[in-house]
């Protein structure tokens, strides 16, 4: 029989864990979040002989301290569901920083395995580590690797397996580097827990060192065991002010202090250092150059919509072509009736809708991905960081916004990196404005029906420049709305901006894949389960009550009717009208004068409110009025059926595109964004602002800007 083991990965962001985990789990793999706070949790299995290996990924920490909920999160998984190892993956190129992380896990005393990633950048660096003395140092077994190349994955998966069946190899034996004071209070505080039962389980000494070092985690959940209470708050400040007496300090800084001394005489009995200039500083001289760096961002932006267009078109005419045979094959053996019409025009019109940009997805993310790996991103950051200071943010407000390019969630989320609050408020208030990855299917059906396929300059496709042009402007409306709150509510300067930049490297196809695979995983399964549902409500809305009272007697008329022609034309002019009775057009026809100055009739309306559920309902809300409401041919696509609608042209289509843009994020990114900011408050703010910008800025294309634009541009 199997047995089921559980191993952890621990290491600083940018050190290569990500692709050591997919290197050991490859496809088996599950992503949710952590019970209680957004932090992912992502795990895989790996079999090793008659061992399933459960390998928990655990968020990127520079420490174990209880500054943000991926350390404490971190620190809990070790802690508390106890991996038979925890292997921990530094960047072999950056061992200072790095291996501070590793002095709290041998504080910790748990099971270890160094991995040792991107050995080559560290040689490339003239870094020659001599892994026998560190491996006898440490007492742990350590492991040399290149993670995007595959290299020393096998022998990280065998030294696994030798630690699982003999415990004791990777028991570390590195003593804490602290002065006699400072460990006899550590041993005095760990005495006094033993004997408090309820931690019999958990390693004393370092709830000890955790206590005096100040952190609030650890001394409220001491402090919470009965038989410790205030008593062990005395015991434990008389401890902190005893080490400030002798040895002048803090302990918090202090123990940092002694950390990195460690590391220090470490790395000079096993690292020899020779500087060299490597590729990477060659190149970074050229793409974060304080001239060029700016325009070679734009134009690797510019150049990743452009294939985004360019390169899912055929596909994307591929699944069009196969929903529009499934609704027909399905609708031709069904009876007429409402469940013919919930099937058909409900639930294959509506999914299949937004299906059909999946390839635009899939596309979109393997870009994003390949630059992530290579190491361009954090120079983006980088360039960036000029762009955004005047604006009150700095680089560490870039990988937030880029984020929210995929989801506005993450993206929010992802906010918690910024330090200082007022640049963290801003960030999110910026974030809604990024153009998801939902809104794409808006984008590529309205481009795709009102924006010709032709060149720019000779170089430039139009449609790919029309929906750069989108992205810029949900850009641009960003960095208004920092400047306009920055001015009314949260004045201030900007933090500096540190980042250390990774060294390029190649990236790894597998790596890029699953990426793609779990990306496109997550579409299908909302579009099987939110856009579904969201499609038979719509369906249900669109086609009730079923007999409203009609301005005609349309069956009387069809049975006088002469030819196919004004069959077909009555049959239209009544499914319009039922639609336009039913509740979901009572609804469009009352906030239709909100709207109209937009160019924009009920229809629209309706659409656009579905779109707050999620931006990608919009293409299936449209597809079910046309299947529905007579105005569109079951045998063409919502592409060929918007064609032919008279209130769509150039620049109405572009109007949509910019209220989709800017209008209130969907209903999911609300609930997150009271979380990240403790109130109400703000999700309700964004609401007004983004709605009224969506307004103001599409009136003003469609009345003024929208007209001279389409015709200069000959359209």
């Amino acid at each position: 029989m199997e047995k089921e083991i559980k191993i952890a990965l621990a290491g600083n962001p940018n050190c290569g864990k990500t692709t050591i985990f997919n290197a050991l789990t490859g496809a088996k793999q599950k992503v949710g979040n952590y019970p209680g706070v957004t932090v992912e949790r992502k795990e895989g299995f790996l079999k090793l002989n008659s061992y399933r290996i459960r390998v928990i990924d655990l968020p990127g920490t520079y420490s174990l301290s209880s500054y943000s909920p991926e350390e404490v999160v971190a620190r809990q998984v070790i802690v508390e569901e106890k991996p038979a190892v925890v292997v921990n993956i530094i960047d072999a190129s950056n061992l200072e920083r790095n291996l501070y992380l590793t002095m709290q896990l041998l504080e910790l005393g748990v099971p270890l395995i160094l991995v040792l990633n991107m050995i080559d950048d560290a040689k490339k660096k003239g870094l020659k580590i001599n892994v026998s003395a560190l491996e006898k140092k440490l007492g742990v077994p350590v492991v040399t690797t290149i993670g995007h190349r595959g290299v020393g994955i096998d022998q990280l998966k065998k030294v696994i397996r030798q630690v699982i069946e003999a415990p004791e190899k990777a028991k570390p034996k590195f003593p804490l580097p602290y002065p006699r004071e400072l460990l006899e209070e550590i041993e005095k505080l760990s005495d006094l827990l033993k004997e408090q039962g309820s931690l019999r389980d958990y390693p004393l000494k370092w709830l000890a060192l955790k206590a005096i070092e100040g952190d609030e985690e650890i001394i409220s959940f001491l402090v919470s065991q009965k038989a410790l209470g205030s008593s062990f708050l005395q015991r434990l400040k008389a401890s902190q002010e005893r080490i400030k007496k002798l040895l002048g300090d803090e302990p918090e800084p202090l123990l940092a202090e002694y950390r990195y001394y460690a590391i220090q005489q470490l790395l000079k009995d096993v690292v020899n250092y020779v500087p060299r200039k490597t590729l990477s500083d060659r190149i970074d001289a050229i793409v974060c150059h304080r001239i060029f760096g700016i325009p070679i961002f734009i134009t690797v932006m510019v150049l990743l919509f452009q294939a985004v267009f360019s390169w899912s078109a055929p596909f994307m005419e591929l699944i069009d072509s196969f929903f529009s045979w499934l609704g027909n094959f399905v609708g031709a053996r069904l009876p007429d009736g409402l469940l013919k019409s919930l099937v058909v025009d409900g639930m294959i019109a509506g999914v299949g809708g937004v299906l059909v940009f999946l390839p635009q997805i899939l596309i979109l993310f393997f870009l994003i991905s390949l630059l992530e790996d290579s190491g361009y991103m954090p120079r983006a950051a980088f360039v960036v960081d000029r762009l955004l200071k005047p604006f009150g943010l700095n680089g560490k407000s870039f990988v937030p916004l880029l984020s929210s390019f995929a989801c506005n969630i993450p993206g929010i989320m992802a906010t918690r990196t910024i330090e200082n609050y007022h640049q963290r408020l801003l960030t999110i208030f910026a974030a809604p404005f990024m153009s998801c990855s939902a809104r794409l299917p808006i984008y590529t059906l309205l481009i795709a029906a009102f924006i010709p396929d032709k060149k720019v300059w000779s170089v430039f496709n139009l449609q790919g420049l029309v929906l750069a042009a989108m992205y810029v402007t949900g850009l641009i409306v960003a960095l208004v709305t920092v400047i306009i709150f920055r001015f009314m509510l949260f004045r201030g300067e900007p933090s500096p901006f540190l980042m250390e930049l990774p060294p390029y490297r190649f990236p790894t196809l597998k790596s890029i894949l699953l990426q793609m695979w779990n990306r496109s995983v997550l579409y299908v399964r909302k579009a099987g389960t939110v856009i579904l549902g969201i499609s038979i409500v719509m369906w249900a809305l669109f086609t009730f009550p079923m007999n409203p009272e009609l301005s005609k007697d349309y069956e009387a008329l069809k049975g006088k009717a002469q030819d196919q022609e004004t069959l077909i034309k009555l049959a239209n002019e009544e499914a319009a009208e039922r639609l336009s009775k039913s509740y979901a057009g009572r609804f469009g026809r009352l906030i239709e004068p909100l709207i109209k100055p937009l160019g924009f009739d009920w229809r629209i309306g309706i659409a656009l409110t579905s779109a707050f559920a999620a931006k990608e309902v919009l293409v299936s809300t449209l597809a079910q009025i046309y299947a529905l409401g007579g105005g569109g041919s079951d045998e063409v696509s919502l592409l060929e059926n918007i064609k032919k609608d008279p209130l769509f042209n150039p620049v109405t289509a572009i109007g949509l595109m910019l209220f989709a843009l800017l209008m209130v994020p969907c209903m999911a990114t609300l609930p997150v964004m009271k979380m990240e900011t403790g109130s109400w408050r703000w999700p309700g703010l964004m609401v007004c602002w983004t709605l009224t910008v969506a307004w103001l800025v599409t009136f003003f294309w469609v009345h003024f800007l929208g007209p001279q634009v389409t015709k200069a541009l000959g359209l």
